[in-house]
């Protein structure tokens, strides 16, 4: 019964933040479930703000510590239920792309569902890891007030940038990249 209504609300989510009806037909009994599912890797430097902390990843439900690696991390603080985050889900993933090889992105599913969060990913095509984070430890953490919000985090764990408004493109997350980290263009 709990998978039915996590199913029933993830589609109202959806259906309520795009203007886009359901397909015809699809109700929570008969909707399909969520196949995204991409791993974790995790951080070996706490976040400034954000300490020592472990979440389920999103996509294999294994534990993993958020935190940078070897190289910068941009956290990305995001839900299904956030409309702003829909607007961004594409330039996330166009920057990701651009600058995977240079920076590591996490995706945090904040005050979300699983289910509804990994159905969110998959529509948006998201190929970078997230994590899920219902009690939204990274966002108190890090200062942001409400979705969406970017942290810029040097691999010594400190955040060089805050993003904490809406209309994020790929090309502003690559500007303020090259300023908090030194990316080079691609």
């Amino acid at each position: 019964m709990k998978r039915l209504l996590t199913a029933a609300a993830a589609l109202f989510f959806l259906a309520a933040c795009t203007n886009e009806s359901p397909e015809p037909g699809v109700t929570a009994e008969n909707a399909p479930e969520p196949t995204w599912s991409v791993a974790c890797a995790s951080g070996s430097t706490a976040i400034e703000g954000v300490g020592d902390l472990e979440l389920d990843c999103l996509g294999d439900e294994a534990a993993t510590v958020v935190g940078p690696g070897e190289k910068p991390l941009v956290v990305v603080l995001w839900a299904s239920w956030c409309g702003p985050c829909q607007d961004e889900a594409p330039e996330v993933e166009a920057f990701y792309q651009a600058y995977g090889d240079q920076v590591d992105v996490l995706g945090v599913d904040t005050a979300d569902t699983r289910d509804a969060g990994r159905s969110f990913a998959e529509a948006f095509g998201m190929t970078f890891p997230s994590v899920f984070d219902p009690d939204e430890a990274v966002r108190i953490g890090l200062g942001v007030p409400g979705l969406p919000g970017i942290a810029f985090v040097k691999p010594d764990g400190t955040v060089a940038a805050l993003i904490a408004e809406p209309g994020v493109t790929a090309e502003s997350l690559t500007e303020t990249a090259e300023s908090a980290f030194g990316l080079e263009p691609a």
